[in-house]
């Protein structure tokens, strides 16, 4: 997978990508549905620059908390969803926590 970081190039393999590589994916595929440049949204959510926004679609950081309702607004999905999407994706004790036991009580009624 190749990302650009300005006029440089950066070749990361899959394995690189690890331990929020799913997360970063789902991200990626969130902003090019909204047709929204990587400097663009990263202005947009006040991330601290193009850089920090593309390690995080690369998945090497998680998205912050503080950041989720910003990200949501501007990527075009409900605040909630865009949460615990990333719960799953970068707590995912948090996110068990929060909705495992229900999952499970859905699943034993169905």
């Amino acid at each position: 997978m190749t990302k650009q970081y300005g006029m440089n190039t950066t070749t990361l393999a899959p394995t690189t990508l690890a331990p929020w590589a799913a997360g970063g994916v789902w991200l990626r595929s969130l902003r090019d549905r909204s047709e929204i440049t990587a400097r663009e949204l990263a202005e947009q959510v006040g991330a601290p620059s193009v850089v920090w926004l593309l390690e995080v679609e690369a998945g090497l950081r998680p998205v912050p908390s503080s950041m989720y309702q910003d990200y949501a607004k501007h990527l075009g999905v409900v605040v909630s969803d865009f949460a615990a999407t990333c719960l799953r994706h970068y707590d995912r004790k948090a996110y068990d926590a929060l909705f495992g036991a229900e999952e499970q009580r859905l699943s034993v009624a169905a």
